[in-house]
């Protein structure tokens, strides 16, 4: 293990895993020293965002909230953090000009790439059309049509997995496979107490460990945050070994009676229950989950460390997040805690948990076009996490260690997108080396809802364009990207770290690109072959024996059309017209092993399925979904998948911030309230 002294941990020169190859990097955890000069508490001060509120200058706003934020530790690394970060400070890697310019060049291009993308391909391929450059055209869509056939396998594939492993994780004993876990272990492990004095993070028992979820809530109805805080209590130490944090809105209409009311109801049933109040007009906080979140953390750190005895980089607590509208599986912190405890101490704290998200509560009640939305949604997300290739993000609702959260400096108030945000900005300081590590246990959340019918569909549309500025992130990683590249020295090191960042980077881009121009480029390319080019090709099985397709190359020659290029169209045209049955196909088959994934949670579920014969039975069920897919799945994918990207990537050129739309539910407003 290399040693710092006074200086030496001087900006750029030390990187995550120091002294060790890559393989030892990842498998390493090692800790930095306590500080024991001014300059090294300087450098150990949580990594600053531009855009994040000053700690110190929030501690003084208000009386009510200053000792909410933990200015109790005098710097993050005080306690001897379990994970090294890179700082990403830009006030400090960005004093010198050309840096500066740099820096500016690749956030600008950044935020014009995505319009560029979308905008620029499409015109583009118009351009190529009017030019009669026909054959690029049909050629670069029937590129993306392999693509997309692939990712339609994949779904296939892999949704089909999914399911067969969420059967397999809803019939687990994880506490039995925990203590057959624990059978190969030198000795028993004992229960601790938590406390600041134990700290070993190498030895853990299944009882040391503490969950904290925090469930930030705006205008949610108290019903649905009393079914949620019930669905906690399911798991069976919830009273000794779980707190909650009920992170609220101050600006909410009676939110302290809400609160007071909450907390009376439920504080005997976990170990703690903790109420924050984000206080509004904070400056540089975004109204939204993220800033209130920010908040809520930095009070949690400061009740932990007043009232528990336990500082912010302890080894044994888990934070989860989770909207306010979700219900876990009931067995899902009994996973947890053994996905926790059994994943070795170099890796455990740089990986977060994600449980597949499943838009399946009000399933019964959602509008046809939100249904067929809701089901491939859910789909999407079982088939990624289920498939080893994919880069897993984190979605909505997930865990990860306190330790990993202080060392990254806690949630920022200023982004949108706060589950994507979180693991890009956790795995730009960590050089890459986080990873997201799925738990088969769906959790089910409600999809927008209103009272009417039309008034649903509008809300889905509204929390639609929300999900689509998450392509947003990709500016932030590019920005983050690029000063990670200015911190780190050496070019191999370089290397590494822009090789780590790339498979964000392309999750990234592939969920907002690629998959949601699918809606517009399929029917483009069908719109090439049957009508722009018609005169072009022929099929393939008649171009030896039809008169008809001789007849096409002689006229084609007489046009300037060389006779090869009849050929090669003729065959870009068979692929396409094959890949994209075959495609369909997929999508459908796909659709159907929804029918199968609802009944595995159906009784979950609102509402009375005895009254709703189609999707009481699993063959009815698959017979409704493929009729619907059919009949409005296009559609629906355009309306909630590339309309609202086609409008995001437009927006992120002139604005980086917006205001936080939340999701439609019976009894709550629509918008958020600055």
């Amino acid at each position: 293990m290399p040693t710092f002294s006074t200086g030496q941990l001087a900006l750029g020169e030390w990187w995550p895993g120091d002294g060790q190859d890559d393989d030892d990097d990842r498998n390493s955890a090692r800790t930095l020293p306590r500080p024991s000069s001014p300059r090294q508490s300087q450098l150990s001060e949580p990594p600053e965002h531009p855009n994040r509120v000053d700690r110190r200058k929030l501690t003084s706003m208000s009386s009510s909230s200053s000792s909410a934020l933990g200015g109790a530790l005098p710097s993050q690394f005080g306690m001897d953090p379990l994970v090294q970060v890179l700082l990403l400070d830009s006030e400090v890697l960005l004093q010198s000009f050309p840096r500066l310019i740099g820096y500016n060049i690749v956030h600008g291009t950044a935020r014009m790439l995505p319009a560029l993308v979308i905008y620029g391909g499409t015109l583009g391929l118009l351009m190529c059309a009017v030019c009669r450059y026909r054959w690029g055209v049909l050629l670069s869509l029937t590129l993306y049509t392999v693509y997309m056939f692939i990712q339609s396998a994949a779904l296939l594939v892999f949704s089909l997995a999914g399911i067969i492993k969420v059967w397999n994780a809803s019939n687990t004993r994880w506490y039995t496979e925990y203590c057959r876990f624990r059978e190969g272990a030198e000795r028993p492990c004992e229960a601790r107490p938590l406390s600041l004095e134990w700290k070993d993070s190498s030895d853990l028992d299944w009882h040391d460990v503490l969950h904290i979820v925090m469930l930030p809530s705006y205008k949610t109805p108290v019903q649905v945050l009393e079914e949620t805080l019930q669905a906690l209590e399911k798991f069976d130490l919830a009273t000794t070994c779980m707190g909650v944090v009920l992170a609220f809105e101050q600006h909410e209409e009676g939110i302290v009676e809400k609160a007071r009311l909450l907390k009376a109801k439920f504080e005997g049933r976990f170990r703690f229950v903790l109420v924050s109040f984000h206080p509004p007009n904070l400056p540089n906080h975004m109204p939204g989950k993220s800033s209130n979140e920010c908040f809520a953390f930095q009070t949690l750190c400061s009740e932990l460390e007043r009232n528990h005895g336990i500082h912010r980089h302890d080894p044994r607590v888990v934070i989860t997040v989770m909207d306010d509208d979700s219900e876990f599986h009931e067995n899902y912190f009994e996973a947890l805690t053994y996905h926790f405890v059994t994943t070795p101490s170099t890796r455990r704290y740089i990986t977060t948990w994600q449980p597949p998200i499943c838009h399946f509560k009000n399933y019964l009640r959602q509008p046809l076009l939100v249904r067929v939305s809701s089901l491939f949604a859910t789909l999407s997300e079982l088939a990624a996490l289920s498939n080893p290739m994919d880069c897993h993000v984190n979605y909505s609702s997930y865990s990860l260690s306190l330790a990993l959260a202080s060392a990254v400096g806690g949630w920022d108030p200023d982004y949108l997108a706060e589950d994507w945000h979180m693991y890009a900005k956790c795995s730009l300081m960590t050089a890459g080396r986080v990873r997201c590590e799925p738990i088969f246990l769906p959790l089910l959340n409600y999809t927008p809802e209103e009272d009417t019918y039309l008034g649903t569909c509008h809300s889905r549309w509204e929390q639609a364009k929300r999900h689509a500025l998450g392509v947003s992130e990709l500016v932030y990683v590019i920005q983050g990207l690029y000063l990670g590249l200015l911190e780190t020295r050496g070019s191999l090191r370089r290397l590494i770290y822009f090789w780590r960042i790339c498979p964000i980077l392309g999750k990234f881009a592939q969920v907002h690109f690629m998959n949601g121009m699918s809606a517009v480029l399929n029917v483009l390319a069908q719109f090439v072959i049957h009508f722009y080019m018609w005169r072009s090709w022929c099929y393939v099985s008649e171009m030896s024996q039809d008169r008809t397709c001789g007849l096409l190359m002689q006229s084609a020659t007489q046009e300037g059309i060389a006779q090869e290029q009849i050929v090669l169209n003729s065959w870009m045209v068979h692929w396409q017209l094959r890949l994209s049955v075959s495609m369909a196909f997929c999508t459908l088959i796909s659709g159907g092993f929804g029918a199968i994934y609802f009944h595995l949670v159906r009784d979950r579920v609102e509402g009375d399925l005895a009254a709703h014969p189609f999707y009481r039975y699993v063959i009815l069920h698959w017979i409704n979904v493929e009729v619907s897919v059919t009949a409005v799945g296009w559609l629906s994918s355009v309306i909630y998948g590339a309309a609202p990207l086609w409008i995001a990537v437009s927006r992120i050129i002139c604005e980086a911030k917006f205001t936080h739309v939340v999701a439609g539910m019976v009894g709550r407003s629509l918008k958020f309230e600055e």
